[in-house]
Formats: structure tokens, sequence, C-alpha cells
């Protein structure tokens, strides 16, 4: 597993309480092990809502994709 930076990981679990309940859903189901097609159908939404959220996490949570964002949530 790649080294993560600690301030970057400090800001990622500061800011998880900032999600929306939506982005909170998302983000577990990728923790769950979901991918993005799986996630559309679970939750009846589209491609380009899914993208809003995932930019929002990303944003919210100082990572740049869902990779990083598993990297820190191991």
């Amino acid at each position: 597993m790649p080294e993560v930076d600690s301030d970057s990981f400090e800001l990622f679990v500061a800011c998880l309480n900032t999600l929306t309940p939506k982005e909170k859903e998302i983000f577990d189901l990728y923790l769950a092990g979901n991918g993005a097609k799986e996630i559309q159908k679970l939750l009846s939404i589209n491609q380009n809502t899914l993208k809003y959220h995932n930019k929002n996490i990303y944003s919210k949570l100082g990572v740049s994709s869902r990779k990083q964002l598993l990297e820190y949530a191991a």
C-alpha cells in the first residue's frame, strides 16, 4: 500500500462528517466494494449524478480519485 501523507489523512478523517447523507451513502457503498455501475443501479441514479456526488466527496475529503479515497479509508 502506498504511503499516505499524515496531514492529508487527518484532513480526510476530520472532513468525513461534512458529507451529506447521500454522499455518505455513496462513500459507504464504495467501501463495501461496489463499483460505479452498481451504485448507480442500487440508488437509481444516472452517471452524471454519481459524478456530481463523487466530485463533492473528493473535494470535501481532499482526495482526487476513488483509488485514493479507498486507500485513505483503509
